[in-house]
């Protein structure tokens, strides 16, 4: 009986016979990877782009609707009957309250009830009334106090004026005797930006926005935490990648998504606002929006990693909204803090509540427009902010790491920090 051996001559093994040996993708490749993965998976979906062209048609239509309604203010047109002395006066009054008019001649009292009845002046002066008196103001409804008040100046100016030069005496002597004792210099303790308010109210909309992002974002860094982990995707994605890698793509990937919307918003904001001429100085309002451009990432970093752990935590969508509560809470907190504090900016508490973060992501914005703030603070603030943002990513990639694999009962922060 005879046995076979294995021949000592058999053939060598190919390279496709050896084990081939798996390589771990680099950390950027990685982290690029996740991002795109989520960029293309959530930028595609209909509901963020019905979201984008919602708030493009809401945000240009409230713009052309303000500049409407609250744009540069138009003359108030005074009709003058008979009388054309009188329209000098009045114009120079009003110049020197602030209200611009123009003069509208109207034939008679008769054309000037007409006009006023058809809106076309906003008042109109007419010789005689009722009682005898020398004029009458005829108006729709109740005369604006304002114009009424500048017409009855300019009424008794000249006749004040025709008076004096009856009774033989220089009037214009005695306006300019009068108007050199008269003479009030205005001194202001604060220095007043003719631009503050725009800047202002480009900063506050930056405000919202971040408050937007991290509500929407930061929701969608969690969920998606927590879709992963009740479908099992993520031990299958941890098996080719570490735990950070995936963590930092998927908040780069909602970070992107969130900036761009800050980007199409605001720039459609700019535009539309520079086009209605609500926008007096553009290239002020590009710098305050590239300043809030920065306290924006700085913001969303803080509470995307945030809410990357505390998907990590849950295992349930059920369990997210209470254990997501605290930075919401927070979030708000921002947010009111700037509406409450619109007008107080310079308090003591705000300007407290400015170095602290996460509030300086969107108090420091508005502060830098008001130009009250000095290069040491402005500095200060931001590395505060920087640093805060990596005690943040520090905690997070801690919590990510032990609790992302955990399934079943939600996890304590102080147990996934030990």
């Amino acid at each position: 009986m005879s046995t076979t051996t294995p021949t000592q001559n058999a053939a060598p093994a190919t390279e496709s016979d050896r084990p081939q040996t798996v390589t771990a993708p680099s950390a950027w490749r990685s982290i690029s990877l996740v991002a795109r993965r989520e960029i293309t998976t959530r930028a595609r979906t209909r509901s963020f782009l019905v979201t984008i062209a919602l708030l493009l048609v809401l945000i240009v239509g409230g713009l052309i609707a303000a500049s409407v309604f609250i744009g540069p203010d138009k003359p108030e047109k005074i009709g003058v009957v008979g009388n054309p002395a009188l329209s000098q006066p009045i114009t120079a009054i009003a110049k020197a309250g602030g209200t611009k008019v123009t003069i509208v001649p109207i034939a008679d009292a008769a054309a000037a009830r007409a006009q006023v009845a058809d809106g076309k002046v906003a008042l109109a002066l007419a010789p005689g009334g009722n009682g005898g008196s020398a004029f009458q103001l005829i108006s729709k409804d109740e005369p604006d106090a304002t114009l009424a008040a500048i017409v009855r100046s300019a009424v008794s100016q000249t006749a004040l004026t025709q008076a004096l030069g009856e009774r033989g005496v220089d009037a214009n002597a005695v306006a300019t005797a009068a108007a050199q004792r008269s003479t009030v210099t205005e001194v202001r303790v604060k220095k007043q930006n003719k631009d503050e308010g725009q800047r202002l109210v480009i900063a506050f909309a930056g405000a919202g926005l971040l408050s937007m992002a991290i509500m929407i974002g930061g929701a969608l860094v969690a969920s998606g935490v927590v879709e992963e982990k009740t479908s099992r995707i993520v031990e299958l994605l941890l098996a080719t990648i570490k735990p950070l890698h995936l963590m930092w793509g998927k908040i780069l990937g909602v970070g992107a998504i969130a900036l761009l919307q800050v980007l199409v918003l605001g720039g459609a904001a700019l535009i539309t606002g520079a086009a209605t001429g609500l926008l007096t100085l553009p290239s002020t309002a590009i710098s305050v929006f590239a300043v809030g451009i920065v306290w924006f990432l700085l913001g969303f970093i803080f509470f995307a990693t945030l809410y990357a752990a505390t998907g990590a935590l849950v295992s349930r969508q059920e369990e997210l909204g209470s254990a997501s509560a605290p930075l919401t809470v927070l979030s708000l907190g921002m947010l009111y803090s700037v509406i409450f504090g619109f007008d107080a900016l310079d308090t003591t508490f705000l300007k407290t509540l400015s170095w602290i973060p996460p509030f300086s992501a969107t108090l420091m914005p508005m502060r830098i427009a008001t130009g009250n703030t000095y290069p040491l603070q402005v500095v200060g603030t931001l590395v505060i902010m920087v640093i805060a943002c990596l005690v943040t990513a520090w905690v997070a990639a801690r919590v990510y790491q032990r609790s992302v694999l955990r399934t079943g009962s939600r996890v304590k922060w102080t147990h996934a920090l030990r």
